[in-house]
């Protein structure tokens, strides 16, 4: 009951929101000639062609791949509503279609621009299969999901979409243009992000098994914007059932909590996280005596950039995991380090080292060298 009182209310304020704005009966809408469709709709690409090897899992890497192929179409429709839709591929490297190309609807959802509104600026409303509130973020600091998904998703918590709504806009008016154009566009305002939302909870390749809803809220700060611009406080709250069968008092919670200090320079970027909560999307982290109850978790990471100049970069990292379930150890270790190159355009050659210790001395180190050429288009 407690689960669908807080849809139901989110949802309300959602609905309030879209209707109260003025953007719905402003006349220049009616005098804003139709354009035409090549100019309505922009097609991009993002792909990760790689070579890896190492160890993994105890079995020996030594194999060309693709990390993934995003293709991306994004629509002007009306001027407070697009589209967009992003196709995700990649290879299945488990299972009956083992070594198949999968594809994937990763994103397809709504937006509706509200511009201005009130305190906020630039809100916005997502709906379909949308963002979820954090990954975004952090992946327009962390320029390098070419080399690996970021802390929380690799570590096994989350992914970044979901069926649901994200609502989401900016704290205070935009930065300098030389901020925007030498270090980031993306979250630049003066004062901060925000970003909430109300999701299925099993994620954009998981069906919804049972009735609980995940809610999730993301909330930054940039507390110097005049002196110390870059920097920026932020926090994430999720809270919700795992994706399993069975009501609220059988299915186990997943709860996290994230306090992540981030700065960023037109040299490079570097971050700092802790988290901790129980289970997970998927439902299953769970203590082995009993299915309904989750198993705590908690970590750390952080990661640095510098950049020599337009093309040379080098990056690396140390991420901390600790997650016991019974008498199993689940918790590791990784440090990683890569040397890029930008071609263009962030078109980035890199050459990539993770290695991952775990805890549990009869698990097998995973030792990984990779090289990958990000392509975007």
């Amino acid at each position: 009951m407690q689960v669908k009182t807080r849809a139901i209310s989110i949802s309300v304020l959602l609905w309030v929101a879209f209707c109260s704005h003025p953007a719905y009966v402003d006349a220049s809408e009616k005098k804003e000639s139709p354009s035409k469709e090549q100019d309505r709709v922009t097609i991009s690409g993002l792909f990760y062609i790689a070579y890896e090897m190492g160890e993994l899992r105890g079995e020996d890497l030594g194999r060309f791949f693709i990390g993934r192929a995003y293709l991306t179409a994004e629509a002007k429709i009306l001027p407070f509503l697009s589209a967009r839709t992003t196709f995700d591929a990649n290879q299945d490297l488990e299972g009956d279609g083992r070594g198949d190309m999968e594809v994937r609807l990763k994103y397809a959802f709504a937006k509706f621009d509200f511009k201005d509104w009130r305190v906020f600026r630039e809100v916005y409303l997502e709906a379909g299969i949308v963002h979820m509130v954090w990954l975004d973020f952090e992946e327009h600091i962390n320029l390098y999901r070419m080399r690996g998904p970021m802390f929380m998703e690799r570590s096994g918590i989350f992914n970044s979409a979901d069926f649901g709504l994200t609502f989401a806009g900016s704290l205070g008016s935009v930065l300098g243009e030389d901020y925007r154009k030498l270090v980031n566009s993306k979250y630049s305002s003066k004062r901060g992000s925000f970003a909430v939302g109300i999701y299925n909870g099993g994620g954009y390749h998981g069906v919804e098994v049972n009735s609980n809803k995940a809610t999730e809220g993301r909330i930054t700060f940039r507390p110097l914007p005049e002196t110390l611009a870059g920097l920026q406080l932020s926090g994430l709250i999720i809270t919700g059932e795992g994706n399993v069968s069975g009501d609220s008092n059988v299915t186990p919670d997943w709860d996290t909590y994230n306090g992540f200090v981030s700065y960023e320079h037109r040299r490079g970027a570097v971050t700092a996280q802790y988290i901790r909560g129980q289970g997970n999307q998927r439902g299953t982290w769970i203590e082995p005596d009993d299915p309904s109850k989750a198993t705590p978790f908690s970590g750390w990471a952080v990661f640095g950039e510098w950049r020599f100049g337009p093309h040379w970069r080098t990056t690396g990292g140390y991420d901390r995991f600790d997650r016991q379930a019974g008498e199993n150890d689940f918790s590791f270790h990784r440090v990683y380090a890569a040397v890029g190159y930008d071609l263009g355009r962030q078109n980035i050659v890199m050459f990539d080292w993770d290695r991952r210790v775990w805890d549990d001395s009869t698990s097998p180190i995973d030792n990984r060298y990779q090289f990958v050429l990000q392509l975007k288009f």
